[in-house]
């Protein structure tokens, strides 16, 4: 069964150090490109850039971040999730009775 991710510390871990919230995910060369790029632009001139850079790319890092919790989610539930033949409700593949409904899946199956 595959698991979930947890936004929050996918978020908290690109704040740390930019890259480092993808690489949790397991997307490790958008995780290591990004924190390149971050500590190249920040090298160039560190006293001007580093801050700005930093803020900037968490921006960016934080609405993609959303964007891939949501389709991770979406994969996570098509992955793990049915619908009960009784109810329709999303219920877990390895279930052997609804909670909705109470109905026995091994019967209906």
């Amino acid at each position: 069964m595959q698991k979930s991710k947890n936004l929050p510390l996918a978020i908290g871990l690109n704040i740390l150090l930019p890259g480092l919230g993808y690489i949790y995910y397991g997307k490790w060369i958008v995780g290591l490109a990004g924190g390149a790029l971050v500590i190249a632009i920040a090298a160039s001139n560190p006293a001007r850039n580093a801050l700005m850079v930093w803020l900037m790319m968490n921006a960016i890092m934080l609405i993609d971040m959303l964007v891939l919790h949501s389709r991770m989610k979406k994969k996570f539930a098509v992955a793990n999730l049915i619908n009960c033949p009784s109810c329709a409700e999303s219920i877990m593949k390895e279930a052997k009775k609804c909670r909705f409904c109470g109905e026995s899946l091994k019967e209906a199956a």
